[in-house]
């Protein structure tokens, strides 16, 4: 005759194993969807880019970057002269 003792604890680690493993296929699956959610990302970004392809990654981020600071300097130096329109031109910048 078999031991129930074991027989039970037979049995809870099989369902313990069987829950880690079932915990393991959720997070593959969560790390693959957050991986297909940032690659689809990336390629929105780069769908985003001018079609110049002497154009890399990081020299569109500095460019936008120079751009953000010469609008940033614009802006300030506006208010240092006490006017606070902004003009159609640094909008369009």
């Amino acid at each position: 005759m078999s031991n129930p003792n074991k027989d039970l604890e037979d049995l809870k680690k099989e369902a313990a194993r069987r829950a880690k493993e079932e915990a393991r296929k959720r997070l593959v699956a969560k790390h693959e969807a957050e991986i297909s959610e940032l690659e689809a990302e990336d390629q929105e970004k780069e769908k985003a880019l001018p079609k110049n392809d002497d154009i890399t990654i990081e020299e569109a981020k500095r460019r936008a970057a120079a751009a953000a600071k010469a609008k940033a300097a614009a802006l300030a130096k506006q208010k240092r002269e006490g006017t606070e329109e902004v003009t159609e031109e640094e909008k369009a910048k």
